[in-house]
């Protein structure tokens, strides 16, 4: 118990480590599409002469670029459970206003996947298992709830490894026939020990060995854009570790909930996993 209460204490400090990293960081402008469904990021675009506005969606704050003569955009990430209909950011600069966006439906295909004996208990965990998934559960949110002032990112992702897509974004899994959650990242093929490498600068905010995901690499690229790399082998960075796009990060592996060697990619937008070859397609 006392490593975990470390973990949360070292997350605070290096909350404050980005603060202090960022702070003469400009602002980059990512070119994205804009995909205003369940898992995607919708772009609106809004003015103010405020020179740092402030954006929210659901009370969380969001991603916010200047694009020029006083024009901002914002990002939002559109949770995968989401219902479609209107939704609205509040914008706080000298005054504030609402500003409304629609959320479309979208359809995601299913995958059935058998588990052996052995990688059974992720299926249904035993006390033990539980006491330590509890354990983690508030180590993993807190380093999902960071949101640092500004940004890293160079608006430009590039792919993490070089192998094939296994299982795309929002894919439906059903573990020896039991619905689990949509899956939230992209799974790459890759044999053990296949370099993984950062897709855009960044800083280490968390690593560690955690039931479900393994060993596990968390980066942040600025204003809650946030990447997780799941099921390594090993990992090669440490917290607080400012890292450029392309650096190695660590290995492919099996670790966790895994039936085979991947990479488990995720991305994190206000607190929300969005599909990552959203990034991926950034002109």
């Amino acid at each position: 118990m006392e490593n975990y209460i470390l973990i949360l204490k070292k997350l605070k400090k290096i909350n404050f480590i980005i603060l202090l990293s960022l702070s003469n960081i400009t602002l980059a402008n990512i070119n994205i599409e804009n995909t205003p469904i369940p898992g995607g990021i919708a772009v609106v675009d809004f003015q103010s002469n405020h020179s740092n506005p402030k954006a929210f969606y659901s009370n969380i704050p969001i991603y916010t670029q200047y694009i020029k003569n006083q024009y901002w955009q914002a990002l939002i990430g559109i949770p995968l459970l989401s219902e479609v209909g209107e939704k609205y950011i509040t914008i706080k600069g000298f005054f504030t206003q609402k500003i409304t966006f629609t959320v479309y439906g979208h359809h995601y295909k299913e995958q059935h996947i058998t588990l052996t004996d052995k990688k059974k208990k992720y299926v249904n965990p035993n006390l033990k298992h539980m006491e330590r998934i509890k354990r983690e559960r508030p180590i993993l949110l807190k380093t999902r709830k960071l949101f640092s002032k500004k940004s890293l990112f160079n608006g430009q992702f590039i792919r993490p490894v070089k192998g094939v897509i296994t299982s795309p974004f929002g894919l439906k899994c059903f573990y020896n026939e039991q619905l689990r959650r949509a899956h939230t990242g992209l799974d790459f093929s890759g044999s053990v020990d296949t370099p993984i490498h950062v897709p855009a600068d960044g800083i280490v905010i968390l690593t560690g060995c955690f039931f479900f995901n393994g060993n596990t690499v968390f980066i942040d690229h600025g204003q809650g854009l946030i990447s997780v790399y799941i099921h390594m082998n090993k990992y090669l960075v440490k917290q607080g570790q400012l890292v450029n796009q392309g650096d190695k990060i660590g290995t492919i592996g099996q670790t966790g909930r895994a039936t085979g060697p991947h990479l488990h990619w995720g991305i994190y937008l206000n607190q929300t996993t969005v599909n990552p070859n959203l990034l991926l397609r950034c002109i």
